[in-house]
């Protein structure tokens, strides 16, 4: 019989110790990561994680309610570096125009909440909702977020992709 070296003994231990230690170092790389990019909460619905998956089921019936009797149109299709401006119009489906809603504007960046912009309303009139300007400084993806709330408390939250430019 052959004997066996002292390193060839050794070589599953000494495995084992450098697979736990290499998952220990990735597990350290992994915290620090998550540091220097920490992850922004998405608030699509203007409220909190909890509050969210509490009332779903009701925030999901307003919404498809509201959308059989309302039309919402936004009238950007693009930013500019600089200031904007921000119209929203909500007719029902019959064409009238809706005069007693409130909207919630937010303008954002979709990877981080550091821009955001939440532009309140400064005049009303025919279904018409205009907003304060507004100062875009990054070209890129930016959001119009919106959640209208109407007299009849049907609610509709929506998400729409701008493009900023020079």
């Amino acid at each position: 019989m052959k004997k066996q070296s002292k390193l060839s003994e050794l070589r599953w231990p000494i495995g084992i110790i450098l697979a736990i230690m290499g998952v220990m170092a990735l597990g350290v790389w992994t915290i620090e990561q998550a540091n220097i990019k920490p992850v922004v909460m998405d608030d699509y619905y203007f409220d909190t994680y909890q509050d969210v998956e509490t009332n779903i089921n009701d925030i999901i019936k307003k919404q498809q309610a509201f959308d059989k009797k309302y039309h919402v149109d936004i009238d950007k299709k693009a930013f500019i570096l600089g200031k904007n401006t921000l119209s929203i119009v909500i007719k029902t489906n019959t064409n009238k125009p809706v005069n007693d809603a409130n909207i919630t504007l937010k303008i954002t960046r979709p990877d981080t909440n550091e821009f955001d912009k939440k532009p309140k309303l400064i005049s009303q009139k025919n279904g018409v909702y205009n907003f304060e300007s507004f100062d875009i400084q990054k070209i890129g993806r930016w959001q119009i977020m919106t959640k209208i709330t109407t007299a009849d408390q049907l609610i509709s939250f929506s998400k729409n992709e701008v493009n900023a430019t020079k």
